[in-house]
């Protein structure tokens, strides 16, 4: 089930900006990067009993990198947002629906993620960082598993 279908996005807010350059990497070439965004949902309270429900999606994008020649990663960024989806229509969802069906949101969410976190790495002089523009259109996760997503540094 596509929750973009049911939901429309109402309100997003920047919650977390957070980079760090951990060692100054002397070495060229391509590094490795973990990248992994991660959805949160959660059931807001209604006026009425018979409106339609609206969730909050806490949504979290981190990047760490290193080299395989040294332990330890060379930087890590992360940004999160919180966003506001409210259902137009339908039956009303619970959130164990939502809950199971919520990684539909990230084809909606993770550009604007992508954005933040690839200004953040700039800010950190890491302009060579390669983020995937878009995800898997079809993501077959489980509640509170994270999303992978490759990615490089060259």
């Amino acid at each position: 089930m596509n929750l973009l279908d049911l939901f429309v996005l109402q309100h997003v807010q920047v919650s977390e900006l957070h980079a760090e350059l951990l060692r100054v990497s002397k070495e060229g070439g391509t590094q490795d990067a973990k990248v992994e965004l991660n959805l949160t949902p959660r059931l807001l309270k209604t006026d009425t009993g018979g409106s339609l429900p609206a969730y909050q999606v806490s949504a979290r994008l981190s990047c760490r990198g290193g080299t395989e020649s040294q332990p330890g990663p060379v930087f890590s960024a992360q940004v999160a947002f919180e966003a506001l989806y409210q259902q137009t229509s339908g039956e009303p969802m619970d959130i164990a629906q939502f809950t199971t069906n919520h990684s539909s949101l990230t084809r909606q969410l993770y550009p604007l993620l992508q954005h933040e976190l690839r200004a953040l790495l700039n800010r950190l002089g890491l302009e060579q960082i390669h983020l995937p523009f878009d995800i898997a259109a079809k993501l077959q996760t489980t509640a509170g598993q994270p999303v992978r997503v490759s990615g490089a540094l060259h």
